[in-house]
C-alpha cells in the first residue's frame, strides 16, 4: 500500500496539469522494469511491448515502448486491469504518449478499447495516425451511461503496419471517476459515450508545450472528430 501511495503522489507531481478530476481508479506510472499485476499485453502480436528506460512520453522512467518488428501487421494492445466503477457515471482517461514515424505513407490507427472478458474488445476511442506525434498528455471523458458493463478493462491499442512506425511511448496512464451533479446533465456525446467538449491535449515539448488543445473547438463531421497531430488539424478516417 505504501509503494502505490508513493507511485500516485510521483505521478501527480511529474503531470504538468494535474488537476483532480473525481476519484483516482487507475493510476500507473511503469517505473518498474516489469509489468504491475493484472496489467497484459495482447492481440496479434504481444511481444512488440517493451518497458523501455526511457522519458519520450514525457513522465519518469520507466515507460512502456511498442516497438513493432518491419513485418507487423494487425492489433496489439496494452491492457489494464479490471477497472471498478460501479458507482460512478463518466471517466476521464488521461495518458501521455508520443509516437515516432519513420520515412513512408503511415496511415495507422490507435485508440482506446474496452472488454468485459479480455477477448472481444470494442473501440471507444480512435484516431487514425499520419504522421509522427508530439509528446503529449491526452485527457478524454467518456460517459458511461449505455455500457454494459462498468467493471471492465481497458487497452491502448496500436492497429496498422509496423513499417513505418519506429516506437510508441506511453506513460502515466490515470483513470479519473466521478459521478453527475444533481442535474444529471452531461455534454453531447458520440455513440461510444465520447465527451468531446470535455477533452483535450495538452503538448508537452517543443515550441507549443503548454498549448491545450480542446476537442470541442474541432470541426465534427458523421459524427467524428477531428484530430491535431504537430499542430495540422485533420479529419479522422475510417
Amino acid at each position: 500500500m505504501k509503494h502505490r501511495l508513493l507511485t500516485l503522489f510521483a505521478i501527480f507531481l511529474t503531470s504538468p496539469l494535474f488537476a483532480q478530476q473525481g476519484d483516482v481508479v487507475l493510476c500507473e506510472g511503469f517505473f518498474n522494469p516489469w509489468l504491475e499485476e493484472g496489467w497484459d499485453a495482447k492481440g496479434d502480436d504481444w511481444v512488440v511491448w517493451y518497458i523501455s528506460n526511457t522519458t519520450f512520453a514525457g513522465g519518469k522512467a520507466h515507460e512502456m515502448q511498442m516497438y513493432p518488428d518491419f513485418n507487423f501487421e494487425g492489433t496489439t494492445r496494452l491492457v489494464t486491469p479490471v477497472v471498478e466503477l460501479e458507482k460512478y457515471d463518466f471517466i476521464n482517461f488521461q495518458f501521455n504518449h508520443s509516437l515516432e514515424a519513420t520515412q513512408g505513407e503511415l496511415d495507422v490507427r490507435i485508440g482506446i478499447g474496452m472488454s468485459q472478458n479480455g477477448e472481444d474488445w470494442e473501440s471507444i476511442w480512435e484516431d487514425t495516425v499520419r504522421g509522427s506525434i508530439a509528446q503529449s498528455q491526452y485527457l478524454l471523458t467518456f460517459d458511461m451511461e449505455e455500457w454494459p458493463s462498468k467493471s471492465p478493462q481497458f487497452c491502448l491499442y496500436f492497429s496498422g503496419h509496423g513499417a513505418y512506425v519506429n516506437s510508441w511511448y506511453i506513460d502515466n496512464v490515470i483513470i479519473f471517476a466521478s459521478k453527475k451533479n444533481k442535474y444529471g446533465g452531461i455534454d453531447d456525446t458520440d455513440q461510444n459515450g465520447f465527451v468531446a467538449s470535455r477533452s483535450h491535449i495538452l503538448s508537452l515539448k517543443g515550441p507549443s508545450a503548454g498549448t491545450v488543445t480542446p476537442f470541442a473547438k474541432m470541426k465534427k463531421s458523421k459524427n467524428k472528430f477531428s484530430k491535431i497531430v504537430e499542430g495540422r488539424r485533420g479529419r479522422r478516417r475510417r
